[in-house]
């Protein structure tokens, strides 16, 4: 008989899910190749900041999960860079004297969609790392070359380098931002919170307690929506918590009902102040004064909407032209099977924040 086989005992070692760290991986064009946001940059780097001769770019990733170094390295090499013009370092590259550096990255919770998109790319490289394990954030770093070899007086200061970025490279409502290489030993985790309902004094507000109540707590609300909510919660007898504001806010906000797109309008001529240079005869929705003024019901539906009806009843739109402003999102043909589906959306700048009770997403304007 053949003698069972026993395992010996080893002394190699067993495998162990590495610790979890925050890698840091910067991939910038390759030398020789192209770096057109920095070539974009310079001239007002230079009027700024002095004498630059040249400024430089990178995308960084902070990744934070339970990877090993050799993990690291083949995700910054085989998933985050082209290798066909770009190139990973891993950590921070060092500057010498004669470079100044900002980095600019997201603030927590700020929505990052790369990061969103590299973390699930991370996930199915190596499927066997649990999901929530895994942490991405990016950010970008601008290195600025100072003219000359040795007098580092003309350096940009720091205040100088901040001031750059506020006005050019960064949105302080939503982005950090750094002059040296940013690298935390670990990302910021939630805090608990105990569960607080607030009700908010509203049925008995005169008509400039509403209007403060709706600039103060940034609802930015008319009068009329706030008498609304005010006439609302006296019907049902209770006042309003702090939630239902907020959601009454992002609900009417400009953002989701596009309140000035589909307002009612008067016009007039930019030139006389009266009578306008288009002929608005027998357009739906335009009713025209005597003063040859004229009021549009409806901006948006009069307007865009009412053009983009009109083409798609004629030829060659209307035979790719399958649906516009039904649903949420278009739809034009592709071939005789297929059709694609376009969605643009009014997002305003920047709108992956809490949106300030909702209104204030014209904070930067539609994009």
């Amino acid at each position: 008989m053949t003698a069972p086989i026993v395992a010996e005992p080893t002394d190699m070692p067993q495998t162990q899910t590495p610790e979890t760290h925050v890698f840091r991986v910067e991939v910038r064009p390759s030398p020789g190749q192209p770096d057109p946001h920095g070539q974009a940059l310079l001239q007002h780097a230079r009027e700024q900041l002095g004498n630059i001769t040249a400024v430089h770019t990178a995308r960084i990733y902070l990744i934070q999960a339970p990877l090993s170094e050799p993990q690291a390295e083949k995700l910054a090499q085989e998933l985050l860079t082209d290798p066909v013009n770009q190139n990973a370092t891993a950590g921070a590259r060092p500057l010498d004297d004669r470079h100044s550096m900002i980095e600019v990255h997201y603030q927590p919770g700020v929505m990052d969609p790369v990061a969103q998109s590299a973390k699930s790319a991370i996930c199915e490289m190596f499927p066997d790392l649990p999901a929530e394990s895994v942490q991405v954030r990016t950010g970008f770093r601008y290195d600025f070359d100072l003219a000359g070899d040795h007098d580092t007086s003309d350096r940009p200061t720091e205040d100088a380098l901040i001031k750059f970025a506020e006005g050019v490279l960064a949105n302080p409502v939503i982005q950090d931002i750094h002059t040296t290489a940013f690298t935390p030993d670990e990302f910021p985790l939630g805090q608990a919170y105990d569960l607080n309902i607030t009700h908010v004094p509203i049925r008995e507000l005169d008509d400039d307690a509403l209007t403060r109540l709706s600039r103060d707590g940034h609802l930015f609300l008319s009068l009329a929506e706030m008498h609304a909510i005010r006439d609302h919660f006296r019907a049902i007898d209770r006042e309003p918590t702090d939630i239902e504001l907020e959601t009454f806010a992002q609900t009417w906000s400009e953002h989701c009902v596009h309140k000035t797109l589909k307002s009612t309008i008067h016009y007039t001529s930019a030139k006389n102040g009266q009578t306008p240079d288009i002929d608005f005869h027998d357009r739906a929705g335009h009713t025209i004064h005597e003063d040859g003024s004229v009021t549009i019901d409806n901006l948006l539906k009069r307007t865009v909407a009412a053009a983009t009806f009109e083409l798609m009843e004629t030829q060659p739109h209307k035979d790719w032209c399958v649906s516009v402003f039904e649903d949420n999102s278009g739809i034009v043909r592709f071939d005789d099977t297929d059709g694609i589906c376009i969605k643009v959306e009014t997002h305003n700048h920047p709108s992956a924040i809490e949106p300030y009770g909702g209104a204030a997403t014209g904070i930067g304007g539609c994009i």
